[in-house]
C-alpha cells in the first residue's frame, strides 16, 4: 500500500502544496465541500458523468486551496469559472477538469493516479 504524497494546487498563477503528512484533514474538509447535507459519498459526486455541480466543485477547490494557503473564496473560483464560461473561454473545461482531477487526487489517491496515468497516455497517443 502506497501512502500520501504532496498535492499541488494552482490558482491566480500561484502555486499551492499540502504535504502529504498533513492529508487528512484537507480530505475531510474536502469531502464535507463535496457532499454537504446529500449524504452521497465525495468520490461518487466527483465521478459522475456529468460531472460535479460547480457549485460544489468550486467549495471543494476553495477548501482546498485555503486549506494549502491560499487567500481565495468560494465565490471568486465559482464566479471566475462562470465568467468563463460565459465569454466562451475554452480553458474553462479543462481547468475544471484539471480540479477535478487535484481533488480525486487528495480524497483517492489511487483515482486520481489512475486518472493522471490515463491522460499521459491519450497525450502520448495524441503525439504519435
Amino acid at each position: 500500500m502506497q501512502g500520501f504524497e504532496d498535492v499541488t494546487f494552482e490558482w491566480g498563477g500561484k502555486t499551492f502544496v499540502v504535504p502529504a503528512n498533513r492529508q487528512m484533514m484537507l480530505i475531510a474538509r474536502v469531502e464535507d465541500a463535496l457532499s454537504g447535507d446529500t449524504g452521497l459519498q465525495a468520490l461518487s459526486v466527483l465521478l459522475r458523468p456529468e460531472g460535479p455541480p460547480y457549485s460544489r466543485l468550486a467549495a471543494a477547490f476553495g477548501a482546498a486551496l485555503r486549506y494549502a494557503g491560499a487567500t481565495v473564496s468560494d465565490e471568486e473560483i465559482y464566479l471566475t469559472t462562470m465568467n468563463d464560461f460565459a465569454a466562451g473561454r475554452a480553458e474553462v473545461a479543462e481547468r475544471n477538469q484539471r480540479a477535478v482531477v487535484a481533488l480525486l487526487s487528495v480524497i483517492a489517491p489511487p483515482f486520481g493516479h489512475a486518472v493522471d496515468r490515463s491522460d499521459e497516455t491519450d497525450e502520448a497517443e495524441k503525439k504519435d
